[in-house]
């Protein structure tokens, strides 16, 4: 189960985050770094915000902020929790997004 939602205006970490107790509607966040962003490695000016959990499905809600205030949010499945795996996805993500950016300039 996998989703990627562009969210227009308004990104966490290296993967290392960890859980913290809190969160509304059954989600519990994830936080990172600095008012909650973190640096997504490997992707220069994207951060991660806080993630957030779905208590009921057990999923994670990630959104990833570009300097600019572009958010992109997906949500993925419980058993991908590792740094590394997290990091990757968010890597794809972010390519994915960056290069449809571009064609749409293009008039893609």
């Amino acid at each position: 189960m996998f989703s990627a939602d562009d969210q227009g205006e308004t990104g966490a970490g290296d993967g290392q985050e960890q859980a913290r107790a809190g969160g509304d509607r059954g989600r519990t966040p994830l936080t990172g770094g600095d008012q909650g962003r973190t640096p997504v490695t490997g992707a220069d000016g994207w951060s991660y915000l806080p993630f957030e959990r779905d208590e009921d499905t057990r999923e994670h809600r990630i959104t990833l902020m570009r300097e600019d205030g572009l958010q992109v949010a997906m949500t993925l499945p419980a058993f991908v929790e590792q740094g590394d795996e997290l990091r990757e996805i968010a890597l794809l993500v972010i390519r994915a997004r960056e290069r449809w950016g571009e064609l749409k300039g293009l008039g893609g």
